[in-house]
């Protein structure tokens, strides 16, 4: 039997990583179709910093964002106790959760888009996530997990791999012999980039980083030319090097001015693919050279069950492995908040309950 009550870390007002409280709440109780998962690893990634700050909207078709609430979008652990309808998991098996669940039924699941299901709450964003001792999923938001790879590394996968995959592969079109740029790339979702990158036949990588300190370590983890955006001018330098051609994919993590850049770095009939903004939402746009470079500029969200299912195959295969930066107790979320603020990590950053 489970315990009455767990440590979590709660938040109760926005504000900087101070406002993160460890505190001693009751254990979850789950229905018939629920799974107990005794936490042992989750890992923090910028949405869990933007909502900490306040910074959020929900996406459409989405609840409203709760507080109080509980960060933690990824959960990788044990069974700890089923419900009575719950066949495929007993005590005691290692699962991961799905970060983006899906209801299987609302239009855009019926057209196979699953990672835009507008009728479930998706974890760490509607409903608590996994800075905790204990979570509550659903028997079908969860996958088995092997036994070969540590609970640090799975707790890194189906969010920044998924993610990516779709990205780089479903959006992106990336094929073999492709010229890559990979913006944010000592990041949890940047290293992904790399390595699903360089797994689908990138025959260059261009990681983009603003510290010279992080130069050695993306070039040992992959990346053919390491650009620093404080100090080059990244258009002028990728045309340098590609012989004025440019990259063919630019996998855009930023936002903000980050993304015009990217996209003057393009070839003709080349494609941007952006993910992220916590380097600002707004941007100028050269539409001249959207239409002279004939170039695709598209967004992208999620990750699809299927990709979930099949980066968790990659990565049981050995074919991707989750870089980790840092591995804190859960009571220092604040310290790891601070750590992804500055930018310090190489790789995500993990906190066990």
């Amino acid at each position: 039997m489970p315990p009455h009550s767990m440590m979590a870390v709660r938040l109760f007002e926005y504000g900087d990583p101070a406002v993160l409280q460890c505190v001693e709440v009751p254990v979850p109780d789950i229905g018939p179709d629920e799974v107990l998962v005794r936490v042992r690893a989750t890992s923090v990634n910028r949405w869990d910093l933007r909502y900490r700050q306040g910074l959020l909207t929900p996406p459409p078709g989405r609840a409203p964002l709760p507080l109080p609430f509980q960060l933690g979008r990824e959960a990788a652990g044990e069974v700890d106790a089923v419900g009575a309808q719950v066949r495929d998991f007993r005590p005691g098996d290692r699962v991961v959760a799905m970060t983006c669940p899906a209801c299987g039924h609302c239009e855009y699941c019926q057209r196979g888009l699953d990672n835009l299901c507008v009728d479930i709450g998706l974890p760490g964003h509607q409903r608590f996530g996994a800075y905790a001792q204990y979570v509550c999923r659903k028997e079908s938001e969860l996958l088995h997990a092997p036994d070969s790879m540590s609970f640090e590394k799975l707790a890194c996968l189906l969010w920044s791999y998924a993610t990516v995959w779709h990205m780089v592969i479903v959006r992106g079109g990336l094929r073999p012999g492709d010229r890559v740029l990979v913006t944010a790339a000592s990041g949890g979702m940047g290293t992904a980039a790399m390595q699903i990158a360089r797994l689908a036949g990138a025959a260059s990588i261009f990681a983009i980083t603003g510290s010279a300190k992080k130069v050695a370590p993306l070039l040992k983890l992959g990346a053919t030319h390491v650009l620093n955006y404080r100090e080059e001018k990244l258009p002028e330098r990728i045309m340098e090097i590609t012989k004025g051609q440019g990259v063919d994919l630019a996998l855009e993590n930023v936002g903000g001015e980050m993304l015009p850049l990217c996209m003057q770095s393009l070839r003709m009939d080349g494609t941007l693919v952006a993910a992220g903004q916590h380097g600002g939402r707004f941007c100028t746009v050269d539409v001249e050279l959207l239409y002279r470079r004939h170039l695709n500029v598209l967004g992208t969200r999620g990750a699809t069950r299927l990709e979930q299912k099949h980066v968790l195959d990659l990565a049981t295969e050995g074919k991707l492995d989750p870089v980790i930066s840092h591995v804190l107790p859960l009571e220092q979320a604040s310290e790891a908040h601070r750590i992804l603020e500055r930018q310090e990590q190489l790789g995500k950053i993990v906190l066990v309950p």
